[in-house]
């Protein structure tokens, strides 16, 4: 339907254009507006309107002055590695006891069966060790909907309101063709804890938990839009930095070391002391001790997500998208770098070989920035050494290197398949070098190595930009399908020539007497089992910061869209149409709102194309936007289709993780200031007769004002 708003519009709406799949009726206005968040870096191009959330946070100047002095790019990457060796002894018991208690459960909002999931039981707590004096300092907050609570009532009331959803509104004859959105309420844990910074420095800090919101608009936009594609779950599995599905990616000091940081962070944070070593950049990593909520609850998401691909029945899902943070892909196997602490996909990779055996993952990375973490692990995966990888002492389970540095490629194995911008982090210019650009380039489809790297280009309008798409873009779909295609053929050939040995084996067996030497019984191969994972960043949106996106190479909005399906089309020819997608940048409620919206509707199994145009206009995200702002307020008399839509996916949104709903200067405290008691109310005087009392009435306040 198109809709045309009159310029008088009393809802000041700025759209002239809209078109939604179902009509859509308001439901309730009533908001709960004690918490609000206000940070955003969108800014809109083209245009004299700048949407900030709050503009008194943010002085240009200042802003620009802190860019110059502590660039937004890790500089401890020229030097080697800090030391990973942790003071203090960590086993994966002790880890677990320093876990605030809680059950461990994944809960569903819209799932026709609540509670169809079972809870995790937490491993029981043993004897008390010197890790316990921290158990205060882990405490989630006391926000965290466990149950999703309030997104299963909002969910149910924009239900209710427009009934003809339920007969109108296109959904799969199999619940489990559904797209999995896992929420991972820890995530909003790690926050920014130095209290003494300037707020035009704490504006620069572009990965913060207020992330999470503008991510939450964007899942309700398309929950909104297809309510029955999808199933929104919360995940409050909490897992061990020190399973083994981590270490081996990323050794055994490197999360030991972590969980140490983390810990240590408090007493120099109280003492208004950097709480990350002195050769790190402080820009973009920061810790806290609910640090380690966050990386727990991270872990236990990404379990969740391939237990989900693996399940059975009802907890069977082929689609999956995971949102988490902190970030992953800059992570390497020993040292963190940009805003991650570790390297999620990979860790998701290892773990679904553990425990079902997928022997080949093809990882698609469409974040602005190149997943030089990612690219390295792959490296190491493939026997290679890594730029910064595991040492000899980090090494979980290590095996010799031949003269050349090369050992066995054991499984999983793993392509790296990205699409980024050459000018932008870990190759922008003055931190550009030679190693960062080659990495940041190379190609290659051999010895054990599946990595392709393809640049994005400037365009002018979409028209153009399809063009790159369909010759330049496509590459890393091509690619990922060859090295599909040749694992399959790999262990078509192997298992022949496995049966052959055996063959041959079983003949020894027979008459032994006729073999000059014995005949080992050969080993059959691991069955071809492969799994498509994107490293889903949306820092390339048309609507990402400058401050960010500084080289002015971005991707339209509906670009999220056309690549998911066709990743989803992929699948269905190689993993059975098994798709797990994890969050990984976008720094801008414009970039994170649109862009998940764009990649939810492309993540589906619907065989259409099912993306509108009119959704990633920029009037769409500025009314997205709008439910990120302090203090929002919903239209009290929506009238037209754009302005209803909006009402209702924010509601929906600020329901869906109340505890990211975080003030601009939110800044993490061991010690949180003790809450002041309400004022007693009395009764105030007419300043201009005394003898009067008035009540504390608008008129009063109005009257004093002037």
């Amino acid at each position: 339907m198109a809709v045309v708003i009159p310029k008088n519009d009393s809802e000041e709406s700025l759209i002239s254009q809209f078109e939604t799949t179902l009509t859509i009726r308001p439901s309730s206005n009533d908001v709960d507006e004690d918490n609000d968040i206000s940070i955003d870096h969108t800014v809109l191009h083209n245009t004299t309107v700048n949407y900030t959330r709050d503009h008194s946070v943010v002085d240009i100047e200042e802003l620009e002055e802190n860019e110059i002095r502590d660039e937004q790019i890790p500089q401890f990457k020229s030097r080697r590695r800090y030391s990973l060796q942790p003071t203090e002894k960590l086993t994966k018991e002790k880890a677990y006891r320093i876990k605030a208690p809680h059950k461990d459960r994944v809960t569903s909002a819209t799932s026709s069966k609540p509670g169809s999931k079972s809870p995790t039981p937490t491993p029981k707590s043993p004897s008390p060790d010197p890790l316990e004096t921290y158990r205060h300092l882990l405490e989630p907050s006391p926000l965290i909907d466990y149950q999703l609570t309030r997104f299963t009532k909002t969910f149910q009331e924009f239900l209710g309101s427009n009934p003809h959803i339920q007969t109108e509104s296109p959904r799969f004859v199999d619940s489990t063709d559904k797209t999995l959105i896992l929420l991972s309420p820890y995530s909003a844990e790690h926050a920014f804890g130095r209290k003494w910074v300037t707020r035009s420095y704490l504006s620069t800090i572009f990965e913060r938990p207020q992330r999470l919101l503008a991510a939450c608009i964007g899942v309700s936009a398309a929950v909104t839009m297809f309510p029955f594609f999808y199933e929104v779950f919360n995940s409050t599995k909490r897992s061990s930095a020190l399973s083994s599905h981590v270490m081996k990616v990323h050794g055994k000091n490197w999360p030991k070391k972590l969980i140490e940081l983390c810990l240590e962070s408090a007493d120099k944070l109280d003492n208004d002391n950097i709480e990350v070593p002195g050769d790190w950049n402080t820009g973009d990593i920061y810790l806290t001790p609910k640090t380690i909520n966050a990386i727990e609850g991270v872990l236990g998401t990404i379990e969740t997500s391939i237990d989900s691909l693996y399940g059975k029945g009802e907890q069977s899902h082929n689609l999956v998208f995971v949102m988490i943070r902190p970030p992953g892909h800059h992570s390497h196997a020993c040292l963190p770098s940009g805003f991650c602490l570790l390297n999620n996909v990979h860790v998701g990779i290892e773990y679904a070989f553990e425990k079902y055996q997928v022997t080949h993952c093809a990882i698609l990375d469409i974040d602005l920035h190149h997943g030089d973490g990612s690219q390295d692990i792959c490296w190491e995966r493939a026997g290679f050494q890594g730029d910064y990888g595991q040492e000899e002492d980090d090494e979980l389970e290590p095996t010799p290197r031949d003269e050349y540095g090369k050992r066995f490629a054991k499984y999983p194995k793993v392509g790296y398949f990205s699409l980024h911008d050459i000018k932008s982090y870990p190759t922008e210019l003055g931190y550009a070098t030679r190693e960062n650009i080659k990495n940041a380039s190379t190609c290659i489809m051999d010895h054990d190595l599946n990595i392709w790297n393809v640049h994005l280009q400037d365009w002018k309008n979409e028209e153009e930009f399809y063009k790159h798409y369909q010759t330049k873009y496509v590459q890393i779909l091509n690619r990922a399908n060859q090295f599909l295609n040749q694992a399959k053929k790999q262990y078509e050939q192997e298992y022949q020539e496995y049966l052959a040995n055996s063959a041959k084996y079983n003949k020894y067996l027979l008459k032994p007497h006729l073999y000059n030497q014995p005949i080992e019984k050969p080993v059959a191969p691991p069955p071809f089992k492969p799994l498509i994972a994107i490293s889903a960043g949306f820092d390339a949106s048309e609507y990402e910061s400058p401050h960010m996106q500084r080289h002015g190479i971005n991707v339209p909005t509906s670009f999220y869209a056309t690549f998911t399906k066709d990743v989803v089309k992929l699948a269905k020819i190689h993993t059975g149409g098994k798709v797990v997608s994890f969050l990984e940048g976008g720094y801008s409620d414009g970039a994170l709102s649109t862009g998940i919206f764009s990649h939810l509707i492309g993540l589906n199994n619907d065989d259409e194309f099912l993306w509108n145009q009119t959704w990633g206009t920029e009037q769409v995200m500025k009314e997205l936007v709008k439910g990120c702002k302090k203090n929002w307020v919903p239209y009290k008399k929506p009238q037209s289709d754009i302005t209803i839509w909006a009402n209702e996916v924010i509601k929906l949104a600020r329901s869906m993780m109340p505890n990211a709903i975080l003030p601009a200067n939110y800044i993490y405290q061991s010690q949180p200031p003790e809450e002041k008691a309400p004022p007693i109310k009395s009764p105030m005087k007419d300043p201009e007769d005394d003898r009067k009392v008035l009540r504390h009435t608008r008129s009063y306040f109005k009257k004093i004002s002037k």
